[in-house]
């Protein structure tokens, strides 16, 4: 085996599309979008044999104001880590790259994983790795049909979307053109939170990369968008990254709503699956995607520290930012979400 550099998404995207455990984030389209948008560097590397690609790795070199650099795979998502046909794939590829990279000295690699690879056991030049086992990914199995699928559900979470209905809510599913609507939701919601906003030009980016796999769904109270939801058809899969909803609207069932008809989406479009994203165990958000019956699959990020790294603390929440006015936070937002790789 050796190390390869791919720099076109031809040979990467095939072995993407042929293994049973890739997740839409492997894609090499996600390497123009976070470079383009953000100007972290990227560098996609493979173990190659007998010229075919036999394991793979998406890195980022992360960069933040006065800490050493960070090597992620991939900065924002939950999981897009080692792809491998094998343990020893894998195992080649860290070893690899850990050299390559030159992390031994003030740098750090960081791996985010579901399944496919334990990186448990990997120790590179002595160091074992951190290892992060906070979240959970949260998926759902679907039904054949919106019919079905509704019926699967308990009596309770199905009265609760008819109450939404029952409220006067509406819902609109489609492309760019909802993507003004996502954002005001999706920016209000950020902002009371706490957490630093996304740029518009990546959700723009992805849909100039991804035509036709993005979509959006947006709950609208008397014309006003109330919740929208931001999803990606791969595979088999409706994967949902992003759902925001207002809190001023929510006691009229708008998150109800709003994840059934992404579930609804997903079920029109015959897909198997509709990955509701991550969560913290015990968290808000976590309880309320537990009343849709949800797969539990533990994600597991790994870390190996060079000798001088000096680790960042990250947050998503940062409790001045919940008192700034909407335009100023909406300014300052990509300009700080660019250095946290949550």
């Amino acid at each position: 085996m050796q190390l390869k550099i791919i720099d076109h998404p031809f040979e990467w995207d095939r072995f993407v599309m042929q293994h049973p455990d890739a997740s839409f984030t492997h894609l090499f389209g996600w390497r123009r979008v976070i470079a383009s948008v953000y100007q972290h560097k990227p560098v996609y590397l493979a173990a190659v044999e007998r010229g075919r690609i036999v394991a793979l790795i998406p890195l980022f070199r992360f960069s933040r104001p006065f800490y050493p650099p960070e090597w992620i795979s991939i900065p924002f998502f939950d999981h897009a880590g080692v792809l491998a046909k094998n343990q020893k794939a894998g195992q080649f590829l860290l070893e690899k790259v850990w050299k390559r990279l030159g992390c031994k000295n003030k740098a750090r690699l960081s791996i985010r994983q579901d399944t496919n690879f334990d990186a448990s056991g990997v120790i590179l030049q002595g160091r074992h790795p951190q290892i992060f086992t906070e979240k959970t990914g949260l998926t759902i199995a679907l039904a054949p049909g919106p019919r079905r699928m509704m019926a699967t559900f308990p009596a309770k979470l199905r009265s609760q979307i008819n109450k939404g209905i029952k409220n006067g809510l509406t819902w609109d599913i489609g492309g760019p053109r909802l993507l003004p609507a996502f954002y005001k939701v999706f920016t209000r919601n950020m902002r009371d939170l706490g957490s630093p906003v996304h740029a518009l030009s990546f959700f723009k980016t992805i849909f100039s990369v991804f035509p036709g796999q993005a979509f959006i769904c947006v709950v609208y109270h008397r014309g006003m968008p109330a919740a929208a939801g931001f999803v990606f058809r791969f595979k088999n899969k409706l994967v949902n990254p992003w759902a925001s909803s207002l809190r001023e609207f929510r006691s009229l069932n708008t998150n109800m709503l709003l994840y059934w008809q992404m579930i609804r989406l997903a079920c029109c479009l015959n897909l198997d699956i509709f990955d509701m994203g991550r969560s913290s165990k015990g968290a808000a958000t976590f309880r309320f995607k537990q009343q849709w019956g949800p797969k539990q699959t533990p994600l597991s990020w790994y870390s190996w520290a060079g000798d001088r790294y000096r680790a960042p603390g990250e947050t998503l929440s940062i409790s001045p930012w919940q008192r700034l006015p909407l335009w100023c936070a909406n300014l300052a937002g990509p300009l700080v979400r660019k250095h946290i790789s949550l």
